[in-house]
């Protein structure tokens, strides 16, 4: 499948590898909306013009439910539909033993990263259903395995992305949506991660 004409929404293009995801999209040929911080879109979007990709900004705390409806609408309105989803959305570690971690704490590691990947997902797979393709893509972290003390906000953070993109495999099965699950510690390849997140779009097309 080619990523010509595609569109593509990167949730937390505002960090690396969300970034640098979002422009080498845009390189492939999708039409790519950069979701993140103000300044950092500046840079993806100034980069991607330099190669004449299509590029363009949408602000929105994607871990709010208002936020990511009018994000949704906002979409629709200007292009339609999207086809694929990124979601790449940060998680910054309290590392604290669990005893010491306050319930604002957890829920800001924890419980924003998940509950950005559900809003989102709940969002964007009706129109997907209706169109009958679309793709999502988790980008895991290697901070899933907890390797010392202090570790078990993100920790959790990270196996419910994989509990949910295990669990929509199940649910979406014969909807033409496919859900992947792809991590940097898990890719050993010669090109870059960035490069291979497309080859996996290319190679899993939307049906």
């Amino acid at each position: 499948m080619s990523l010509n004409n595609k569109i593509a929404l990167v949730i937390g293009a505002g960090e690396i590898p969300g970034s640098t995801i979002a422009i080498e999209l845009a390189r492939s040929g999708a039409k790519v909306i950069v979701e993140g911080s103000a300044g950092v879109q500046e840079k993806v979007l100034r980069t991607v013009e330099t190669f004449g990709g299509n590029a363009l900004p949408i602000r929105g705390d994607m871990s709010i439910e208002t936020d990511v409806r009018h994000v949704l609408d906002n979409i629709e309105a200007i292009l339609g539909h999207v086809d694929i989803v990124v979601n790449v959305y940060p998680a910054k570690n309290v590392d604290k033993l669990i005893e010491d971690t306050s319930y604002d704490e957890w829920d800001k590691t924890s419980g924003e990263k998940i509950r950005a990947a559900f809003l989102c997902c709940k969002a964007f797979i009706p129109n997907m259903k209706r169109r009958g393709c679309g793709q999502i893509i988790f980008i895991g972290s290697s901070q899933s395995a907890a390797e010392s003390p202090g570790q078990t906000a993100i920790s959790a953070a990270e196996y419910g992305i994989i509990g949910l993109h295990k669990a929509l495999e199940i649910e979406l099965s014969g909807t033409g949506i496919q859900t992947l699950y792809i991590s940097p510690e898990d890719y050993t390849g010669s090109t870059s991660f960035e490069k291979s997140i497309v080859s996996v779009l290319e190679q899993n097309p939307d049906v």
